[in-house]
């Protein structure tokens, strides 16, 4: 969420997010406060909010709390998308062009950037590596032995929940085809509630994975995503950075929608079984993840394959 001055310059910008999130957004944007949130405290940076006097608050979530948060900050104008009986708490309903969760979030964020009155770079969005997320990432892999090889990314996990999760064995399959195709080992990545997929997955994979889950911060992982020539995500946080660093990505999605949440570049392919039931939107599913376990193998292994056909290999950043 982010809580934006409109034309009053004595108004600063301010970010509000989750803590973890401080490290990608201070160095990119050194002169707007990063204010800290958190679900079990959610309410507790309304004083925080209220010291830096924002002008516009502008709600990317469609939370109620997120509404009553800047209302008790007593920020003026409150903008964004009617939702969890919120509206009265906003001064400025924003209204949807299609359902919720029906068009490209990216798209959904612009119009609510546009009703604050932002000017908006281009789409999708850029994200570039900084030197400290470089130099980060070749601390990291100075004990792995990949050295100045070529390497991919996976991301097998997903904090949201199993039913966006694709089986490791598949990941696996993808990792041991990297090697064999590219000459290309594949690094595992992720927070440590990922370590028992990712654990899955360097057993199968054998010598063509090296498990890095619950090893890297936040620039570390920009850095080893900027530097490799492919990631395979879930529909994840790994996979949004990705598109938006311009990797070639493959994104696996379960019960959630690539309409919504995928980014729309040439450089990025979903894989997404659109069964009568999806999107549904669940963390589990009460009928056997059909979805999921109907995506192959080799559907990654082909859109890796073609990604990398089109995609100049990166030189090395370390």
């Amino acid at each position: 969420m982010v809580q934006a001055a409109a034309s009053d310059p004595s108004r600063p910008a301010v970010f509000l997010g989750p803590a973890s999130f401080a490290s990608l957004v201070e160095p990119r944007f050194p002169s707007a406060p990063y204010i800290p949130w958190s679900r079990a405290r959610r309410f507790a940076a309304a004083g925080e909010i209220r010291r830096h006097r924002p002008g516009t608050a502008l709600l990317l979530t469609d939370s109620l709390s997120s509404a009553i948060l800047v209302s008790m900050a007593g920020v003026p104008e409150r903008i964004g998308y009617g939702a969890e009986f919120r509206d009265l708490l906003l001064t400025r309903r924003v209204p949807r062009e299609a359902p919720s969760r029906s068009a490209p979030r990216v798209q959904e964020y612009a119009r609510l950037a546009r009703a604050a009155r932002l000017e908006l770079g281009e789409a999708p969005p850029r994200l570039e590596a900084l030197p400290e997320d470089r130099d980060a990432a070749a601390s990291l892999l100075a004990h792995t032995g990949i050295g100045r090889e070529s390497f991919a990314v996976l991301a097998p996990g997903a904090t949201y929940g199993p039913a966006k999760r694709w089986e490791p064995a598949k990941f696996a399959a993808l990792a041991v085809a990297l090697h064999a195709r590219e000459g290309a080992r594949s690094i595992l990545v992720g927070a440590k509630e990922d370590e028992g997929p990712a654990r899955q997955v360097a057993r199968i994979a054998g010598a063509c994975a090296v498990d890095l889950v619950g090893a890297s911060d936040l620039p570390a992982l920009v850095g080893l995503l900027d530097a490799s020539i492919l990631v395979a995500s879930n529909d994840s946080g790994v996979m949004h950075l990705a598109a938006a660093l311009r990797k070639p990505t493959v994104g696996v999605f379960g019960s959630t929608s690539p309409v919504w949440s995928a980014a729309l570049a040439p450089w990025v392919r979903s894989l997404y079984a659109a069964y009568p039931c999806s999107p549904c939107f669940r963390r589990t599913c009460p009928i056997g993840y059909g979805c999921l376990r109907s995506i192959d193998a080799a559907q990654a292994i082909d859109a890796a394959s073609e990604l990398l056909a089109a995609a100049p290999l990166p030189t090395s950043a370390f």
